[in-house]
């Protein structure tokens, strides 16, 4: 299913947001299919973990049925059991040699804003422009992410897929960029905001800001692909 994480849950964090779901799925009296052994649990899986506060749309969900059942039925019941903020856009019935949702998706595209500093001048923001081009220009740049445990330096670079864009509006600032998805681990949007905040004098702060994430693709030959679009599994699929 294609569904949205919208405003209403933006700061619902992930395992609320599963649980949230899991309980609209036991009112809706689907037939889901359950683990087996001493603890069961609910054959129902999202896309990836968002952070909290980041909404999303599309969110992708996949959801294992005991028996077949009609996708319009399963859209009306469950609709009817979902709280504000979670819409249903597209459901699919999945071939069983479809592969998992890690092994398809490498691209996140996420919109960002926040409030511009007082006393940020026009000629400010002009400036704030070009620093971004000067960064999209860079071949690599690299950046410390500083947490409680441990010092981690990156190569942001090669993980922002496609040049930053930023505009300002009525005191706020719009930041829109693509990050790829890897198991090994990327960037974070808000480690993003932060880095051009104190490295290319962005006028924010960096921690004031909100996120949402308007797309989750294959990046296939230059091709941005949706979950339900053809060509989104090639090579994917078992035996090929």
């Amino acid at each position: 299913m294609s569904i949205t994480k919208g405003e209403e849950l933006r700061f619902l964090g992930h395992l609320d947001f599963l649980r949230t779901l899991e309980r609209a799925v036991m009112r809706s009296e689907i037939p889901v299919a359950f683990s087996e052994g001493f603890n069961p649990h609910m054959k129902l899986s999202l896309d990836s973990a968002l952070g909290v506060g980041v909404t999303a749309d599309p969110l992708y969900l996949e959801m294992r049925l005991e028996k077949d059942m009609p996708q319009d039925e399963v859209r009306e019941r469950l609709s009817q059991q979902l709280p504000r903020g979670i819409v249903i856009h597209s459901l699919e019935e999945a071939e069983k040699n479809w592969p998992k949702f890690v092994a398809v998706f490498n691209e996140d595209v996420y919109e960002m804003e926040g409030p511009v500093l007082e006393n940020t001048t026009a000629s400010d923001l002009e400036e704030a422009e070009k620093s971004l081009e000067a960064f999209n220009r860079l071949p690599s740049f690299l950046y410390k992410r500083v947490t409680p445990k441990k010092i981690r330096e990156m190569d942001v670079k090669p993980m922002i897929l496609e040049p930053m864009q930023v505009s300002f509006h009525e005191g706020r600032a719009f930041l829109t960029f693509s990050l790829i998805r890897s198991s090994t681990g990327t960037v974070q949007p808000k480690d993003v905001w932060k880095m051009l905040a104190e490295s290319f004098h962005m006028p924010w702060t960096p921690g004031e800001f909100i996120c949402s994430r308007t797309g989750t693709y294959r990046r296939l030959d230059g091709r941005r692909l949706g979950l339900f679009d053809e060509g989104i599994f090639k090579g994917l699929l078992k035996g090929e």
